[in-house]
């Protein structure tokens, strides 16, 4: 078995290095991942022999596929002798493939970025072209884009740039041996002359006011801004205590946009909810307590513990096995020996009826109160409080509405506020009926207002 050397060689024969020209010219059998480039030309002109794989982008269905079958090429040719392998840059997903077994010898020659690279200032990111699907990009830092081989893949690119980037956005664009070019990012798949060397640089956008879209971290730095000497006095006072109230109503927020069924008024809830959290971090951050990267690690943290079906040893086969899962290793993050202590555990300022819930929930987990359907409405009968009844009869025969609720799977919580909805829909129509026929509330006797009450119906 021979040696590998992958050779980054890039796109014109000046770009070619001492170290790369001398690997090539000390006998080995040297394999140009394609023939247009400046290294072929270079080598005919010193009498070097190559071969190419260019027959491979009509063999092959995708990209991976191609550098897969390319690598594989190159592995096959190294069990008769030492070879050679050039590509354009060492990034090239065949040379990557190749290093990975980590015994080829790899020599690094110029970015495909070339040029650009004076461009650009401050964080870059380099994408390839034919990875646009999983590019994930951020405005705030410079992005180059390798291997815009034609107009349907710059089409592809610019979509997905411009879900970032402002579309007006001023970019560069290299193509093969000439200069960087300035256009705007709508109309990179309008260039001409696209192929394998083309490349473009789009440079950061720091500027929030000129963005179309924004992400996580574009709102923690929002949020630091408003909350600095420079920002928004309200902001810069609030406290985890303040906010409080605050995050309880984007919470029902989020359930009523969920109910009403927009997609547009729910995602508009959850960023208000989003920004509640930010705020958060921010305060935890001024003093010291947390921030957001704390946050995110403790939400993922949670996730990995306790799917322990997913990223452990545990099995799962249902959504009823997962529960039972996720309730067992939350009891013991917690470090809750006994079902009771799982039961205290539930949050007292939760509304009364959902903590109800999640304590039966519990309970019914440990085998206490599995009852159908028929015998839960039967207890929730026999507990209704009669006349005179105290406080403790009316508490548990609303335990065993929630009983019952659970049984039917439904949130009690919700039911209340959809039952006081139509009834508030109930009495709206009843004060039109009587305001219909000259009545008001003042001066109807209670059998007539007994009887309008009675005649609506929803």
């Amino acid at each position: 078995m021979g040696t590998i050397t992958v050779v980054g060689a890039g796109w014109t024969k000046g770009q070619l290095t001492l170290e790369a020209a001398e690997a090539l010219t000390t006998g080995v059998r040297v394999m140009l991942h394609t023939e247009r480039c400046g290294c072929a030309e270079w080598l005919r002109a010193q009498g070097v022999p190559y071969e190419s794989l260019d027959t491979l982008y009509e063999t092959c269905d995708d990209f991976d596929e191609h550098a897969e079958a390319a690598a594989r090429a190159v592995r096959e040719a190294a069990e008769d002798g030492d070879v050679a392998y050039v590509v354009a840059d060492v990034r090239d997903r065949s040379a990557v493939k190749l290093a990975a077994r980590g015994d080829v010898r790899v020599i690094a020659g110029p970015p495909a970025e070339g040029a650009l690279l004076a461009l650009a200032t401050g964080e870059a990111r380099c994408v390839e072209a034919s990875d646009w699907e999983s590019f994930h990009l951020t405005a705030r830092e410079n992005c180059f884009v390798r291997e815009i081989d034609g107009r349907a893949l710059a089409c592809e690119v610019k979509l997905r740039l411009m879900e970032v980037y402002p579309e007006e956005s001023e970019i560069w664009l290299l193509r093969g041996e000439g200069a960087p070019e300035k256009l705007p990012l709508y109309a990179l798949d309008r260039a001409e002359g696209l192929d394998h060397r083309a490349c473009a640089l789009v440079p950061a956008q720091r500027d929030p006011m000129k963005l179309e879209r924004y992400d996580y971290e574009h709102l923690i730095e929002l949020i630091r801004f408003l909350v600095s000497p420079q920002g928004c006095p309200w902001d810069r006072v609030q406290t985890h205590e303040s906010l409080r109230p605050y995050m309880l109503e984007e919470a029902y927020e989020v359930i009523d946009a969920i109910d009403e069924g927009s997609p547009e008024h729910l995602y508009d809830e959850l960023g208000d909810m989003l920004l509640q959290i930010a705020l958060h971090a921010e305060i935890g951050r001024k003093h010291g307590e947390f921030d957001s990267g704390d946050i995110t690690t403790a939400i993922c943290e949670k996730m990995i513990h306790r799917h322990t079906h997913v990223f452990g040893r545990d099995r799962a086969d249902d959504a009823g096995e997962v529960l039972g899962l996720w309730t067992k290793n939350k009891m013991a993050e917690r470090g809750q020996s006994t079902r009771t202590a799982a039961m205290r555990d539930v949050n007292r300022t939760l509304p009364a009826t959902l903590r109800a819930q999640k304590v039966l929930k519990r309970a019914s987990e440990a085998g206490v109160c599995r009852r159908d359907a028929d015998e839960a409405l039967a207890d929730c009968a026999a507990r209704l409080p009669t006349a005179g009844a105290d406080e403790a009869s009316f508490g548990a025969a609303l335990m065993a509405l929630c009983d019952l609720a659970r049984q039917r799977g439904i949130d009690p919580e919700l039911a209340l506020n959809a039952a006081t909805d139509r009834f508030i829909s109930k009495f709206e129509h009843l004060e039109g009926e009587m305001r219909s026929d000259g009545l008001d509330f003042e001066r109807i006797s209670p059998e007539t207002l007994r009887e309008y009450w009675n005649l609506v119906k929803l």
